[in-house]
């Protein structure tokens, strides 16, 4: 079974509306690797909570990756909310494992429970050494066996931080940095034919994140909102240009083999 990433359809999404902005790497001088490097930890937590509105950062919950063990928890929220910056693209088992990939992501209290030990999960796993043939597989797997379940209720997770960066479309090898703020709300086996979503437009449509159990209804955040996102972060921005130029926003292309 092939899944459609998070990342994927918003680089879709990206190429097809002129909404995000590319990033240009480093070519030529570091070549993708499959070992993670940490990432500075006040960066990452600054980076994880950006993916939340500015008045719940400061009470949520957040976590930073340790290659060699998985998510680590930096700090204990009280307001059941949880961020990470996410690193492997578990759905794209045909492609080598990058060192790249960086998607800011925060649940609430009950996507904390139910959605979000998916990727803590896939970080143990790839801390282990597991291939991504392998991670796909068993993940699939506690699917298929219930160890990951729907959502008892509706909920949210936020993806509103400056920029992410993921792979494109299927089939290919290049990924982006791009800037595509977004909600993402928890819709278990809903199809865009339910709600008449067309995946590309300005209105809601629906995005797998799993065999169903995790589908979830995406919203793009308008043009006026991601104006004021970007401007808010442009600290934020520029530290993460700093410390990797893939990572910096521009309007060129981005091709890192």
């Amino acid at each position: 079974m092939t899944l459609v990433s998070r990342g994927a359809l918003a680089l879709l999404l990206a190429c097809m509306s002129c909404l995000a902005q590319s990033g240009k790497t480093d070519e030529g001088v570091n070549k993708p690797s499959a070992k993670l490097e940490k990432m500075p930890q006040s960066l990452e937590v600054r980076f994880a909570l950006s993916a939340l509105p500015p008045h719940l950062r400061d009470s949520a919950t957040s976590y930073v990756l340790d290659p060699d063990k998985g998510y680590i928890l930096d700090r204990k929220g009280i307001n059941g909310f949880s961020c990470i910056v996410m690193r492997t693209e578990w759905s794209w088992p045909q492609l080598p494992f990058r060192d790249d990939i960086f998607v800011p992501i925060c649940y609430d209290e009950e996507g904390s429970k139910k959605m979000l030990p998916v990727w803590m999960d896939v970080a143990q796993m790839r801390a282990r050494g597991l291939t991504p043939k392998q991670i796909y597989a068993e993940t699939m797997k506690k699917f298929d066996d219930g160890t990951y379940q729907k959502p008892a209720r509706s909920g949210i997770s936020y993806m509103t931080a400056p920029l992410m960066r993921s792979y494109p479309a299927p089939n290919a090898t290049d990924i982006m940095t791009m800037t595509l703020p977004h909600y993402m709300f928890y819709a278990p086996n809903v199809k865009n034919t339910d709600i008449g979503g067309e995946p590309g437009s300005q209105y809601p449509f629906v995005l797998p994140q799993g065999p169903g159990p995790h589908d979830v209804i995406i919203l793009l955040v308008g043009d006026t909102k991601k104006a004021k996102i970007l401007a808010e972060s442009a600290d934020l921005v520029k530290e993460l240009c700093t410390y990797r130029k893939y990572l910096c926003l521009d309007t060129g292309s981005d091709k890192r083999r």
